[in-house]
């Protein structure tokens, strides 16, 4: 049976699953690049996608909700694993790894990541879902990537892991919202190399020192 035109247990409402939902989300991330947050409307995603905006609304009860499980949805496509990141074996090629994605597909991440940091600030709503559904878990796997690099002896036992963690999401989301550039793999690469590394090894050495 095709996905749009199952139905709920009640037999009255097509739910938005499989094909249907993944065509949806990937024209809400369309939609997002190509007008921004602010301008973005149910009205301007049903248009593109094909669909009624009661559809839409049934699925996804508000924009912030909408736009988080695009996000969602694009990080899926990217391959990434629910599970955690992978160990390649040092803190470096970790981060590398995970931050320098096939460069199509971390473009249009970029991009639409862009779209939705820079009206972080002007919708509560949107904060709130992003911070829960988004960044927590994300950051949760960067922190596990952290606490990894620390048991192999490249972050001092002492060391602050979350302010370590959240220095290279930090770096990109000021990049992107002082500047509106996406941040490419060169500056993701030096902010490691050139920050995030350095912060890690003063950690070992002040630990040695105490």
């Amino acid at each position: 049976m095709n996905a749009s035109a199952t139905t709920t247990d009640t037999g009255t409402k097509p739910r938005v699953e499989g094909d249907r939902e993944a065509e949806i989300l990937e024209g809400v991330i369309a939609t997002l690049i190509e007008v921004g947050y602010d301008r973005m409307t149910f009205d301007a995603v049903a248009g593109k996608v094909r669909a009624s905006k009661a559809t839409l609304y049934r699925k996804w009860p508000t924009k912030a909700d909408l736009v988080v499980s695009a996000l969602e949805h694009l990080k899926a496509q990217g391959g990434e694993d629910p599970h955690g990141l992978p160990d390649t074996g040092s803190l470096a090629g970790d981060l590398t790894f995970h931050f320098c994605e096939d460069q199509e597909f971390n473009e249009k991440s970029m991009l639409l990541f862009g779209a939705v940091v820079s009206a972080i600030h002007r919708d509560a709503e949107l904060t709130a879902v992003f911070n829960e559904r988004f960044m927590k878990p994300r950051m949760a796997q960067l922190r596990e990537v952290i606490v990894r690099a620390q048991r192999r002896g490249e972050i001092g036992p002492t060391a602050d892991v979350d302010q370590l963690a959240g220095i290279l999401p930090s770096a990109i989301a000021y990049r992107v919202m002082t500047t509106g550039q996406c941040p490419d793999e060169p500056f993701i690469t030096s902010t490691i190399d050139q920050v995030l590394l350095p912060a890690c090894r003063a950690s070992v050495t002040d630990s040695g020192q105490r």
